[in-house]
């Protein structure tokens, strides 16, 4: 039965390229809130210049109809993010995508300097 524990494999057995995959994969809202701070080795991962370079914080979103749309990620997880996160890599963001929820409070973070495009999704006329 010991030899058995000894066997598992745990995420952080991944080499950097698998993990960097994965983290490609996700929504990257739920990897700054997940995923930041966990350890120095996936603040690196979460951080690297290439990966933020193009920076998308649209959220999952309920759509129950063109008039009532919730996003799923909370006010304080949007605060944090902006505070704690997008002062950080403002400088490396050279392409932002964000949706009418969350626009106001991630354009007032920071200062974008690099930034030459962005995307505006969800957004009603």
């Amino acid at each position: 039965m010991n030899n058995l524990n000894n066997n598992r494999l745990n995420i952080l057995d991944l080499p950097d390229e698998i993990l960097c995959l994965i983290i490609e994969k996700l929504n990257m809202v739920d990897v700054f809130y997940s995923l930041v701070n966990v350890n120095q080795r996936f603040n690196r991962l979460v951080f690297d210049s290439l990966y933020i370079h193009d920076l998308n914080m649209r959220t999952i979103m309920t759509i129950n109809s063109s008039y009532d749309q919730t996003s799923l990620i909370g006010p304080k997880v949007l605060s944090r993010i902006c505070k704690k996160i997008i002062r950080g890599i403002h400088s490396h963001v050279h392409k932002l995508t964000v949706e009418e929820y969350s626009m106001k409070q991630i354009l007032l973070a920071s200062n974008y300097p690099p930034l030459y495009s962005l995307s505006l999704i969800n957004f009603q006329a």
